[in-house]
């Protein structure tokens, strides 16, 4: 299932496409409520994370971008996932159109820097297969580490508005700043 998504190699991640077999990662990551706590809030059923899992299948072969999953090049464990979406969130200021820059990874891999490692390699397949696109990212105002990554890859607040009830940041990365 995951043609047509490019692989991607980091100093200790190798980001690729997701097969249906990868799903048990995709549940029980978003179980998780360190995961989840400054994202909806609540951890995910079963059903709601094959949905999201789907939503992810189908970005690539229709908008020829998505999300990849990370997985450590040393042990071949998946460890999170990044890439970029449109999920036509109803959102003032609106981001359609914008490929949305998102990452999560599991609990356990947090704080190891895999999260700036993958978005930045993320990031930089943007600069090189959207070029022109203004690249977006929502962060919760709570979520300082996730605010650090996006900002490290050269995203800036540019306003703070509501999400689902939820005071997050719209950020941007300047088109100027593409490699």
């Amino acid at each position: 299932m995951s043609e047509g998504v490019p692989v991607i190699e980091t100093e200790r991640l190798r980001l690729r496409g997701r097969t249906v077999e990868d799903f048990p990662f995709t549940r029980d990551m978003w179980r998780e409520p360190e995961v989840v706590r400054l994202i909806s809030g609540k951890p995910l059923t079963e059903e709601e994370s094959w949905t999201k899992f789907l939503r992810m299948l189908g970005h690539w072969p229709a908008l020829g971008y998505g999300y990849w999953l990370a997985e450590e090049r040393a042990s071949g464990q998946v460890v999170g996932e990044v890439g970029f979406a449109e999920f036509r969130r109803e959102i003032t200021p609106s981001l359609q159109g914008e490929p949305e820059l998102g990452y999560a990874f599991s609990s356990s891999f947090h704080g190891r820097g895999y999260a700036t490692e993958a978005a930045l390699a993320a990031v930089a397949w943007g600069d090189e297969h959207l070029p022109g696109v203004k690249m977006s990212c929502i962060v919760a105002v709570k979520n300082t580490p996730s605010i650090r990554v996006a900002e490290k890859c050269g995203f800036e607040t540019t306003t703070q508005a509501v999400y689902h009830g939820d005071q997050i940041y719209l950020l941007h990365r300047p088109i100027e700043r593409r490699i």
